[in-house]
């Protein structure tokens, strides 16, 4: 592309920062619509006349319908162009955000959830395949900060503004929010998106999509639901066997295929695979404490679904903070491997403060703690980001950010039924009321163990983070052979 004065006077002549807006419009609505419902479950359960944990399938049906689709996103979006399926998927969602918001009952909630989930599935996948394969490998690194900065914050200020919409307008809000913005986004990827298509046999590996999406269904229903249910239940037990067996014949299936649906090939690949692995308990870490603090906010220290989100908020700026940091001048001078791991271990000791708290701990100081995790999350979610497809070649793109975002929805999951399930096994019900001192305790006691787990998953990911290689990454950085070996 020529780059004239125009396109230094307006950024948005690149098509690569065309790529990046639109791209972050989605991820936006995407992860922050995940979150802001958790603030309204008791709005949604006295607003349908049912049990809060009636509502929950409202949440876990968003999520097994997203984890669906993900393995698949990029074999739809290679095989029927990129822009169309991300334009269909976005526009889905507004779709379905609308539908959501008009619902009138619980069960109308769910199934429009589902709706939701299911689009959602393929625009995160699809989005980071459009934005690396426009974004020159040695730039791939400030290109990720704003997606991390993005994926960070929604999820963070998700709460304090469900809260805040919940407090001056209704529920229905949280959901037509996401009409506008969607809108926006659909109007602009229609003018600025170009269509790619890559060629493949023209064959649609069916097998590999039944299998990918109902294996990794019911497994992540079954994670779901295990602390809830227990893990005993005969359907948790059913759904994580089923979920496991077809996973496995997944495997097998796609191996022996010329062009799979989900091309698990890929982890061939010396640094993706190593990327993955140490990215694993990182997400299992983050989300089982972004799952953690509110309730511990909310439940322990009495406060407001609004003072809860603005005291949580200080790990998301922490990320930007340090995100860009990393972006524009560690990461290409360090490489992935040191930011991993100093920034995992960084985040087990910030972690580890949060085992001491009780309902006496202030706000600001856990504010402050927040702001520290994130500063050092920042680096490691760049290290991630950016050395994931450093070595993937283009035209696998859209694949591999399947599978880099269906594991990440795996860990996710797994992380947050880990710690739940700590705090079902330490305290009967966090719905019961706490009577006196000793029930406050025994729920004191138990946050602190879901914490300590919580802070040691970083640990995990610290170990795992020495396997990568800089050398590995060296496309996306901008030093010379001598100095990636230091750093190494």
């Amino acid at each position: 592309m020529t780059v004239g004065s125009v396109a230094l006077a307006n950024p948005f002549s690149q098509y690569k920062y065309r790529v990046m807006a639109v791209d972050i419009v989605g991820l936006f609505i995407q992860i922050i619509d995940g979150t802001v419902v958790n603030i309204a479950i008791p709005t949604l359960a006295e607003e349908f006349d049912v049990e809060a944990t009636d509502v929950d399938w409202a949440i876990i049906g968003f999520y097994v319908a997203l984890a669906m689709v993900i393995p698949v996103a990029g074999f739809l979006g290679d095989k029927f162009g990129t822009k169309r399926i991300f334009l269909i998927a976005l526009g889905g969602f507004v779709v379905a955000s609308a539908l959501c918001g008009t619902a009138q009952t619980l069960e109308q909630l769910i199934v429009f959830r589902m709706m939701q989930g299911f689009v959602a599935g393929m625009i995160t996948p699809i989005g980071s395949a459009m934005l690396y394969r426009a974004c020159p490998l040695d730039e791939r690194a400030r290109a990720s900060a704003a997606v991390v900065g993005v994926a960070v914050i929604a999820p963070a200020v998700g709460p304090a503004l469900g809260g805040l919409i919940i407090e001056t307008l209704n529920w229905r809000w949280i959901f037509y929010i996401n009409i506008p913005i969607g809108g926006l986004g659909v109007a602009a990827g229609v003018i600025w998106l170009r269509e790619e298509v890559v060629g493949t046999s023209g064959r649609i590996d069916w097998a590999g999509i039944l299998l990918s999406g109902g294996g990794l269904g019911l497994l992540l229903f079954g994670i779901s639901e295990g602390p809830s249910r227990g893990w005993d239940a005969p359907l948790v037990v059913a759904a994580i066997a089923a979920g496991t067996i077809a996973l496995i014949a997944l495997v097998i299936v796609e191996t022996r295929i010329a062009d799979p649906a989900l091309t698990l090939r890929l982890y061939r690949d010396r640094l993706f695979r190593s990327i993955n692995l140490g990215a694993a308990p990182v997400y299992m870490g983050f989300f089982s404490l972004i799952f953690l603090l509110p309730v511990f906010l909310q439940k322990v220290g009495g406060h407001s679904p609004l003072v809860t989100g603005v005291t949580v908020s200080g790990q998301a700026i922490g990320v930007v903070i340090s995100s860009q940091i990393a972006g524009r001048w560690l990461y290409p001078r360090l490489g992935p491997r040191p930011l991993m791991v100093w920034g995992n271990v960084a985040a087990m000791v910030a972690g580890l403060w949060f085992v001491t708290i009780d309902e006496t701990t202030t706000l600001p100081a856990i504010a402050i703690a927040t702001f520290a995790r994130g500063l050092a999350m920042g680096f490691v979610f760049i290290a991630i980001q950016t050395a994931c497809y450093a070595s993937i070649p283009l035209p696998d793109m859209g694949r591999a950010t399947s599978l880099f975002n269906t594991q990440r929805q795996a860990a996710v999951a797994t992380g947050v039924a880990v710690v739940a399930t700590i705090l079902s096994a330490l305290v009967f019900s966090l719905d019961d009321p706490a009577d006196g001192g000793a029930a406050t305790a025994d729920r004191v006691d138990a946050f602190q163990m879901a914490f300590l787990v919580s802070a040691l998953m970083f640990g995990l990911a610290a170990a795992v983070s020495l396997l990568v290689h800089n050398q590995d990454a060296r496309a996306t950085m901008k030093v010379s052979t001598a100095t990636m070996e230091v750093a190494e």
